[in-house]
């Protein structure tokens, strides 16, 4: 059984009951590192997500992140929750999840540091172990187009994997679809993470 939930609600008042040190210990929407997608959403959805060529990332040939927008009304706290499958893998594991918040259409990015800055203590309070997480920007030579600034805060949990809060603010009028600044809560597994590493 699942211990924690990760950010139940986006408020101040979170409480966690229990310390975390295990990224299976984490959930976002309910699902959790480890998981088979195919408990969410239904194999032909899966298989219709992996096969959209505008929303799907590839990684390589070998990790492919989807979008469970289909399964969208199920979502509690997210707009949206991007999940990293393994190609090739008709179990259809869960390395990694995405929590995505839109944010509103005229606030300011210090709204999202806002937010970004409470999960992250929410996060730092779960765990089992002393971190106040790594903190940094990415330098703008190295941010995408449509983007003029993100911020990642990351806590390394010692069994392995990654659990990390960013926020994006983001240039209106470049891309299509995403005039509004974006946090994410990401949990990545071990097998994930050092796979982007290498």
């Amino acid at each position: 059984m699942k211990r924690l939930i990760l950010i139940l609600i986006l408020v101040f008042s979170f409480q966690v009951q229990i310390k975390a040190d295990d990224i299976r210990d984490f959930q976002i929407e309910g699902m959790s590192i480890g998981d088979t997608f195919l408990d969410f959403m239904n194999k032909n959805q899966v298989i219709k997500e992996i096969n959209n060529k505008d929303y799907s990332f590839y990684y390589d040939d070998d990790f492919v992140s989807i979008s469970a927008w289909e399964i969208r009304d199920q979502f509690k706290i997210y707009n949206d929750v991007g999940v990293i499958l393994k190609l090739n893998d008709e179990q259809y594991k869960i390395y990694g999840l995405e929590g995505t918040l839109y944010m509103d259409k005229k606030s300011k990015i210090e709204e999202c540091y806002k937010k970004q800055n409470a999960i992250t203590k929410d996060i730092q309070n779960s765990l089992n172990f002393d971190s106040n997480g790594d903190t940094w920007f990415v330098e703008k030579k190295k941010l995408q187009k449509h983007q003029l600034s993100a911020k990642y805060t990351d806590f390394n949990l010692p069994q392995g994997g990654t659990v990390r809060t960013i926020c994006y603010e983001i240039k209106p009028g470049i891309k299509k679809f995403s005039d509004l600044n974006l946090l994410y809560v990401v949990v990545n597994s071990a097998e994930f993470m050092n796979y982007l590493k290498n």
